[in-house]
């Protein structure tokens, strides 16, 4: 029983402190590298990143991890780039360029961005940001992603004017930490009485003691650092054209504002609002699993069937009962004197409370989910019985929150696909390929976050047809809801034509003989 109230008094502790990352376990260690405005954002977008991830340092050291906020932010995502994106690149007079749509989608497929959407997606929804920057690897581009524990951002007027990314370097010495950061930003210059302007790469290399940092030259770095940069090929502090107008690296927000940090143009999680509601499921999914232990068949036996065992400390025989094992003896005095063998055993099981304990989980796991924006019924949860007003809404608040993620990534995914094809084309010094103009667009289209039902639709459809209620034309329409007028008249034209029903009726007119066939 002593785990077991050292583990109560945590669960106080954490209930009635606050559990904003005052524990060093849930401090990141790159914090100081942090500007200042910036650090307590950094240390709740570490925690709920933790959350995602489905360990978190002190909380499940002593809790067992149901994993529900890695499904919120894994679900969260497959809704939004589970599918390939749809990807067109329009020319200059706006119509779909063939050779360079197919050209972009080839290299996204070499380069596995599909799956890497995903990642963005994911790291966005666990911490508030990602961030995705354009590298050159053996002549052609590629994509990276980064969490927030491997970037921040210097911020002008609310914009970011340099992004700097950062890893730790691997040294035999750890009382020293040496972080390699990659600084991108646009600068300008002149060109023959021209002022241009243009996105650079610096390297440098930053020390952290204790919470102060310093920049270290490159003739002051340790020998194991030093190789370590010249194994990978990096000049410090010596800028180097991307090649681009922009910066090469993009900030993807997880929301549009920040309820806690309104001053600052970074997003936020999809677990910030709900980390104690993921911590009840947690707690209860450790008391669950414990009580089904105890609840076991276990075997209850007189002294006689026992043997003593010697206790250590003190060099003595002892009788010991431990509650956790498969059986345990029961103390003398608790049998009728004569008894025999046979009756000196007993089964015993506990009541183990199954329904009422999923019940509980099962609760505090729509909390979280609905704290997070999303319809629980999206994760397989809430059970309990909806009022036909809540129908509607419940069932929208996932696309409404879906939606919302797609309209904030759509606009950076076409800079940086417009970016990334400008680099694979050679951009306007490759005479013999494409030459990218400012008229070329790059139009990504997410799949639809809900696939359709089509047993529903289906049924829907039987049902309207055998009243005659349904024109052609609204059909079409419930089949296909992204149409523009003018393709569902041209599939409602054919539909007449191929079921030879003639002339196409009155668009007005609802139900009647123009329902044959259709």
């Amino acid at each position: 029983m002593g785990v077991w109230s050292v583990m109560t008094r945590f669960i106080k502790g954490w209930l009635n402190g606050k559990p904003n990352g005052s524990e060093p376990e849930l401090i990141p260690k790159y914090l100081p590298l942090i500007p200042d405005n910036q650090k307590e954002w950094s240390k709740d977008s570490y925690l709920t990143s933790l959350w995602a991830q489905g360990y978190v340092p002190t909380v499940h050291d002593k809790l067992m991890n149901s994993g529900t906020g890695n499904e919120i932010v894994v679900v969260a995502a497959e809704y939004i780039s589970g599918k390939p994106l749809s990807i067109d690149v329009t020319g200059v007079n706006g119509s779909k360029d063939e050779n360079l749509t197919r050209e972009l989608k080839e290299a996204l497929r070499i380069d596995n961005f599909d799956s890497k959407s995903v990642k963005i997606v994911e790291l966005a929804g666990g911490s508030g940001v990602s961030a995705v920057k354009i590298n050159i690897l053996n002549g052609r581009p590629s994509i990276s992603v980064h969490s927030s524990s491997q970037f921040w951002i210097d911020f002008k007027n609310n914009e970011p004017f340099r992004f700097n990314f950062f890893e730790e370097i691997p040294t035999n010495n750890k009382a020293d930490i040496y972080y390699l950061v990659e600084s991108r930003e646009i600068k300008q210059w002149d060109k023959e009485g021209k002022k241009l302007s243009g996105g650079f790469v610096t390297y440098s290399v930053i020390k952290i003691d204790g919470d102060k940092t310093t920049p270290i030259s490159a003739e002051r770095l340790p020998e194991q650092i030093t190789s370590y940069l010249h194994t990978n090929d990096i000049q410090l502090n010596h800028s180097v054209s991307i090649g681009l107008k922009s910066m090469g690296a993009y900030l993807i927000n997880n929301s549009p504002s920040n309820t806690r940090y309104p001053h600052l143009n970074l997003g936020e999680s999809d677990l910030s609002q709900c980390t104690n509601y993921l911590f009840a499921v947690d707690y209860f999914f450790t008391v669950y699993m414990r009580e089904g232990e105890k609840t076991k068949t276990k075997i209850a036996a007189s002294e006689r069937m026992f043997r003593k065992k010697v206790n250590k400390s003190t060099d003595k025989e002892e009788w010991s009962m431990n509650v956790d094992e498969d059986y345990f003896m029961q103390f003398k005095g608790t049998l009728d004197a004569g008894a025999k063998l046979n009756d000196m055993i007993q089964f015993m099981q506990g009541d183990f409370r199954d329904g009422s304990y999923r019940e509980t989980m099962e609760y505090f796991a729509q909390k979280a989910v609905s704290k997070s924006g999303y319809n629980p019924a999206t994760f397989n949860l809430g059970n309990r019985e909806v009022k036909a007003t809540e129908i509607w809404s419940l069932q929208d608040a996932t696309v409404r929150k879906i939606e919302k993620k797609k309209r904030l990534i759509q606009n950076v995914y076409e800079q940086m696909l417009w970016d990334f094809l400008y680099l694979l084309t050679g951009g306007t010094n490759n005479k013999e390929k494409a030459i990218m103009r400012d008229e070329i667009r790059v139009i990504i289209e997410f799949p639809d976050p809900m696939s359709v039902n089509l047993n529903e639709l289906s049924s829907t459809l039987n049902n309207m047809n055998s009243a005659l209620a349904m024109s052609v034309e609204e059909k079409v329409k419930l089949i296909h809801p992204k149409w523009e007028d003018e393709e569902v008249q041209a599939e409602v034209k054919r539909i007449y034509l191929e079921n030879s029903i003639g002339e196409l009726p009155d668009p007005e007119a609802i139900g009647g003989m123009e329902t044959k066939g259709g």
